[in-house]
């Protein structure tokens, strides 16, 4: 996994590829609280 396509971060990533990947479920787990979030206050 020298080079990391979908993570922006190149230069972190071909050193630790793992970053990208927690960096990747980060954003989906952020994403999915956030529009959990806001699903709860709207409906409460």
């Amino acid at each position: 996994m020298k080079n990391c396509k979908l993570c922006s971060y190149s230069k972190v990533c071909n050193s630790l590829p793992f970053v990208c990947v927690l960096l990747q479920f980060a954003a989906v787990i952020l994403l999915i609280g956030l529009l959990g979030y806001l699903f709860v206050t709207q409906e409460l």
